[in-house]
């Protein structure tokens, strides 16, 4: 009799963790997917407890033609329909498979697209340290010549930007001016910079660009009718862009040098450009001999330039990048503009103008 009895509590203990099936006891293997993957997918979640495999693919994907790229199911399980790496699926609605071990599980298969998020405001550019004048409100005059900066400025807030004019006003035909009527922004005290291209076809031939820079003018050279010029004003800060509103209104090119007698006939270019460096005082640029390294001096830091080409007829934004080299902090900034880009080859176009309003620095 005892034998009898544990017979029959070992046969409930195996009864227990089974199913019937066919009318007979059989243990219980659940079948699941193990692996899946989709081509391209962006992401796949497995969800065993739910039976389900959600896919999500990138923007643009047809839901309706996705090949399989990894498929495994629990050892022994039997899929139908029969799906397998390579085979091509539409889950454009939501697909339904039976696995089967012993027993049939139901499983859903689905996939959907990428939701980009919704675009918000643009992020407003951070401020910063700023130059004097760089709205190129302020001016004052010398006699016919015009200077960026209010006649009652300090000696510092003088020494921000030097200009051309202590040349070419000296020799009757100034090239730095202050636009009072065409401007970017108007209102009562507004002003612009007006950047021109002279020349001289008399006896001898001549160009001066219109230019601006931070730094101070150097001695006059009047052999080459030219002057030593010295960028950088002390700046320690790190700008991303430099922002502003340009008109540029070309000429052809009828003053040329070597090497860029070839460019005659040709339109004219004016460019602005940022440099950050660490030298150790203003570098001195005589040009056409002594001009900066702009891609091997290793004291440039931050570095970023726009090309003007285009005839305008009314201001438009610039944005321009400053690219940086260097995590070192800089010691010096010089933003120089010109209305004939070449102008330090002696080679541009007589009557080019550049106009530029509102300047800054954004961070």
């Amino acid at each position: 009799m005892r034998k009898i009895y544990i017979l029959a509590v070992a046969a409930l203990a195996v009864i227990g963790c089974s199913k019937q099936w066919n009318d007979l006891v059989h243990e219980e293997v659940v079948a699941e997917v193990t692996e899946f993957g989709i081509e391209n997918q962006a992401k796949c979640t497995i969800l065993k407890s739910q039976r389900k495999v959600a896919v999500v693919m990138p923007e643009g994907t047809d839901l309706a033609k996705l090949k399989i790229a990894e498929f495994k199911l629990t050892e022994g399980a039997v899929c139908d329909p029969a799906l397998k790496i390579g085979d091509e699926i539409n889950l454009s609605e939501p697909l339904t498979i039976t696995l089967t071990t012993y027993d049939p599980y139901v499983w859903t298969l689905s996939a959907e697209v990428e939701k980009k998020p919704e675009p918000g405001p643009d992020p407003e550019p951070k401020t910063g340290p700023q130059l004097y004048n760089m709205s190129f409100d302020h001016w004052c005059k010398d006699g016919d010549v015009d200077f960026p900066y209010d006649a009652d400025a300090t000696e510092e807030e003088k020494a921000v930007w030097g200009s051309a004019n202590s040349t070419t006003g000296k020799m009757g035909m100034p090239t730095v001016m202050a636009e009072k009527e065409f401007l970017a922004v108007s209102g009562e005290g507004k002003a612009a910079l007006k950047l021109k291209t002279e020349g001289i076809d008399f006896i001898i031939k001549i160009l001066a660009a219109g230019s601006i820079f931070n730094g101070y003018p150097g001695e006059i050279n009047f052999s080459t009718f030219s002057a030593d010029i010295f960028w950088g004003i002390p700046f320690t800060d790190r700008p991303k862009t430099l922002e502003g509103y340009a008109c540029y209104q070309p000429k052809t090119i009828d003053f040329t040098k070597e090497p860029y007698q070839d460019l005659e006939g040709q339109t004219d270019k004016g460019h602005i450009f940022v440099l950050l460096t660490d030298w150790n005082e203003p570098f001195k640029v005589s040009p056409p001999a002594s001009l900066v390294d702009f891609d091997n001096d290793p004291a440039i830091i931050g570095y970023g330039k726009v090309v003007f080409s285009e005839d305008d007829k009314e201001y438009k934004p610039f944005s321009l990048k400053i690219d940086y080299r260097s995590e070192r902090t800089p010691k010096y900034v010089a933003i120089v503009a010109a209305s004939s880009a070449l102008g330090d080859y002696f080679t541009g176009a007589k009557g080019s103008v550049l106009y530029l309003d509102e300047l800054s620095f954004t961070y």
